[in-house]
């Protein structure tokens, strides 16, 4: 279900900071820890979070503890070494990768990509650089059309998906995140170092840095110690996925941990593999994506007060991840979930505003809606179809309103308490429901949806 979210950057919240906490002391050994833990399993109680945080203070280990479990069926719990798909996060990894053969003189990145992969057939080959592909701006669409079950390697996702798709703008004129780039840039990978891209990353990236928990998937080949993900359907709860698709994937194919992702951010600012002027490319802001926001290698750069933050984050059907390093405190925030409805973004906001010595409201389990209120209303209802793609973004017209572990969700979406008879989303109030009789009434945004309660 495609409700509105407020997915600008929750860090908006920021701008209130005042005096912040002198960059290491006992103060914050003691009492940040106990806050974030509280902070961590309010989170827990009120929207199921599953998986491990790690907060790090002027390259000191602050706080890294694991919630909820990796596996239901057997009740595994979560710990800081169980393995997390980091999706969208691998970007950064090619990103780092492309660099190498860079610094290497294999790869001009003002060059266009048609000049490294002569199978591409498109008209734009000779106007797309490597650099418009690292830093989002190619005008290439966000998805190429890979499906779930597709195991097809990034060759054949170039030349049968992303070589028939049409520009949307002009290449370097703005920015417009695309997956199908990635594509590309894995495909460069290995057109240019001559091995697949799992083995080009794993021997020049992942051994040298010395992470022993991050790897990359392997079609469908079991992964030691890795957890299960899991998500909230319209029929229930679901494991997931561990990634978008079972083929070539330098785009979100990559696993690891809380712990792996800083040992990760400390290798590149070592310089030991890429030198500082070439590490510099990955966080230099080569083009605007937001107000405050602009775009390096696959790492997006964000701006507050005076402090900058190096962000990345990933989302999958079942797994959520993200981390952000402040290059000038030395401080670094890492979150991997494999609970796929996790508010990880407020999350990361109440992390780095914690650690910043501010005192942070935990989200509250007493707000949200109770089954035992709305078991008569529990139940499929139908809509009109044109309404709910219109308003809801939904490419269905049944809504299901159903509970699990004493929670009630619409679909997928965590509901909760607007008043007397009436529930809404749990991060705006532009959505409310309340029902009559058999019908449920939706509001939003001034218009008014109905729809007929259906047998299950």
């Amino acid at each position: 279900m495609k409700f509105p979210k407020i997915y600008l950057f929750i860090f908006v919240m920021l701008s209130l900071i005042g005096p912040q906490t002198p960059a290491f002391s006992a103060t914050a050994q003691q009492e940040i820890p106990a806050k974030l833990n509280d902070l961590m399993a309010a989170y827990e109680d009120t929207y199921g979070f599953s998986g491990t945080v790690k907060v790090v203070q002027d390259d000191h280990p602050l706080f890294e503890r694991s919630y909820g479990l990796a596996n239901r069926s057997f009740g595994i719990k979560n710990t800081p070494t169980t393995r997390n798909s980091i999706n969208s996060i691998s970007k950064t990894f090619t990103a780092f990768a492309v660099l190498l053969l860079v610094e290497e003189g294999k790869i001009d990145l003002q060059a266009s990509i048609g000049g490294y992969l002569p199978y591409l057939t498109a008209a734009w080959k000779d106007q797309v650089t490597v650099h418009q592909l690292l830093t989002h701006s190619s005008g290439l669409p966000r998805e190429s059309g890979v499906q779930p079950h597709d195991e097809l390697s990034l060759k054949q996702q170039a030349t049968q998906l992303v070589d028939k798709q049409d520009l949307l703008f002009t290449p370097g004129s703005q920015y417009g995140y695309s997956n199908s780039g990635l594509i590309l840039l894995g495909a460069l990978l290995e057109q240019v170092s001559g091995q697949s891209y799992g083995r080009f990353i794993t021997q020049r990236v992942l051994v040298p840095m010395g992470l022993q928990n991050t790897g990359y998937y392997d079609g469908r080949n079991v992964v030691n110690n890795q957890a299960t993900p899991y998500r909230m359907s319209s029929s229930g709860l679901q494991f997931a996925q561990r990634s978008k698709h079972y083929g070539g994937n330098a785009g979100g194919g990559l696993y690891s941990t809380a712990s792996d992702l800083y040992q990760y951010v400390r290798a590149i600012e070592s310089h030991e593999l890429l030198s500082e002027e070439t590490t510099a490319l990955l966080f230099t802001p080569h083009i605007k994506s937001g107000e405050t926001d602009a775009e390096g290698y696959a790492w997006s750069i964000k701006q507050f007060g005076d402090e900058t933050l190096y962000f990345a984050a990933g989302s999958g059907y079942g797994t959520k991840s993200v981390m952000v390093r402040a290059p000038q405190s030395k401080d670094f925030i890492a979150i991997t979930s494999n609970w796929g409805n996790t508010p990880i973004l407020n999350m990361l906001a109440d992390i780095y505003l914690t650690l910043k010595g501010q005192e942070v409201a935990p989200p509250d389990a007493n707000r949200l809606a109770k089954p035992v209120m709305f078991a008569g209303q529990l139940g499929t209802y139908r809509f009109d179809a044109e309404q709910t793609q219109i308003h809801l973004g939904m490419d269905t017209a049944t809504i299901k309103l159903h509970a699990h572990e004493n929670k009630l969700f619409m679909n997928d979406e965590l509901m909760a308490n607007k008043g007397e008879g009436v529930i809404g989303l749990t991060y705006t109030d532009e959505l409310t429901i309340h029902f009559d009789g058999a019908r449920m009434v939706i509001r939003i945004n001034g218009n008014e949806l109905v729809g007929e309660r259906v047998t299950d």
